[in-house]
């Protein structure tokens, strides 16, 4: 009777019969969907732990079907273990898509029956690729035993020792231009003042040219692209000092002094540090930190100097120096009255340019263009410079700056009434 008047009212009742007969077919669609991946999942699992069970009884075999080899060639052996293990992890790999197979099969059998005709066709693409992989398995462990030692050995002996070889050499011409602060401090290493200057060094820490004073960091960047400029010029000059050492100098397009090296006592050295110069020069790298040179204020001397009376004439001496491998070159001194040297001039090539340089230098004394320094070693030193601020000549060492103020006095005076002589006048004077 139940079942009667159920017909009975979906009869009656189309369009409620068939919402509820979709909302069936749906809840039944589901549960079906639900129960086949719960199934797929417990088969995935057993194809993992088959594939392991693969790998671990795989070794076994090839291990006993090795055994005979140390016969007949006991040397290989030590260099094939690597190959061994390569191989199983291939075959592992390969057995997967092996057992994948029926999985598909699995889920062909499981699905509806309007999907059955396109698995069908997998089943068969899924058969005739098993037995490819199964043929393939004996002869792809036996070519990667043969290769991989070949490959394993030609790649790590070649290449190895040709890059040390490239980053020495990149190394070898590679130095600093670094740029130092030189700090004066009291007693209590509070700083009075500062200044700036630079040096290039040799990869191997060698100093190789210091350059002048700047006011400024700024001021120094520019002097290091200016020494660079002129290295790269070869505005370089050699010459002998009094005591017969060499000295490079590095000047500017018009002749005047940049930077002075070192003294050697050959000239083949001192042409070995100018040919060093150019090289690290242009490969130099500009160091980012500021190294600071701290420097104590020297104690002054409270012992009176007297100054020089007026009418004194003292000299402007001018005299040579060189030989023959670097050439002769005309400077001058200037003398005070007692013999005490106060300045010295840098080298030129004539007599006639010596002559003009003198005037040059004495219109800049009266015009005051003097700077003083200190030195590295806590020397005072004074400074002649041109109008535009390039360095003409430098003056000797004191100790304390009073002194050497008292210097750039008695330049002053001697400067206007000295005579310009020749080094062999200066008996007739």
């Amino acid at each position: 009777m139940f079942f009667e008047q159920v017909i009975e009212y979906f009869k009656t009742n189309l369009i409620e019969s068939i919402i509820i007969g979709g909302i069936a077919l749906l809840l039944i669609i589901t549960i079906i969907s639900l129960i086949c991946a719960g199934a797929k999942a417990k088969k995935r699992k057993k194809q993992a732990k088959s594939a392991a069970t693969a790998t671990v009884q795989t070794p076994a075999p090839e291990a006993k079907a090795e055994e005979p080899m140390p016969v007949v060639a006991p040397v290989e052996k030590v260099a094939e273990p690597a190959p061994e293990k390569v191989a199983p992890v291939k075959k592992a790999e390969e057995s997967a898509p092996k057992k994948a197979a029926p999985t598909s099969s699995v889920k062909k059998e499981q699905a509806p029956k309007a999907v059955h005709s396109a698995l069908a066709a997998t089943k068969k693409m899924g058969e005739s690729k098993a037995p490819e992989t199964k043929t393939e398995e004996a002869p792809a462990s036996k070519p990667v035993q043969k290769t991989a030692p070949k490959a394993a050995t030609k790649p790590v002996t070649k290449p190895a020792p040709a890059q040390p070889a490239e980053t020495e050499k990149g190394n070898r011409y590679t130095g600093k231009w670094v740029i130092c602060k030189l700090i004066l401090t009291d007693d209590k290493d509070q700083p009075l003042e500062e200044h700036y200057f630079f040096e290039l060094r040799a990869s191997n820490g060698e100093l190789l040219l210091a350059s002048e004073e700047y006011l400024s960091h700024a001021g120094a960047l520019k002097g290091i692209q200016t020494h660079k400029d002129n290295v790269e010029k070869d505005n370089f000059r050699i010459t002998v000092s009094k005591k017969g050492d060499y000295i490079f100098k590095l000047l500017t397009g018009k002749n005047t002094l940049l930077c002075t090296g070192a003294n050697y006592k050959s000239l083949e050295r001192c042409e070995s540090a100018v040919a060093s110069t150019k090289r690290f020069a242009a490969t130099a790298v500009l160091q980012e930190d500021v190294e600071e040179v701290r420097i104590k204020l020297p104690a002054e001397d409270d012992t009176p100097v007297e100054l020089p009376a007026e009418g004194y004439e003292g000299k402007w001496i001018i005299s040579t120096k060189g030989d023959e491998t670097v050439g002769v070159m005309y400077y001058f001194e200037l003398f005070a009255s007692n013999g005490e040297k106060l300045l010295t001039s840098e080298e030129y090539t004539t007599y006639e340019g010596a002559v003009n340089a003198v005037y040059t230098h004495k219109a800049n004394i009266a015009k005051g263009n003097f700077r003083i320094s200190i030195t590295k070693r806590g020397d005072y030193i004074f400074k002649l410079l041109g109008g535009n601020g390039q360095l003409l000549c430098l003056g000797e060492h004191y100790k304390t700056r009073s002194r050497c103020e008292n210097a750039i006095e008695s330049v002053k005076r001697f400067s206007e009434s000295a005579p310009v002589l020749r080094y062999g006048e200066i008996k007739q004077a």
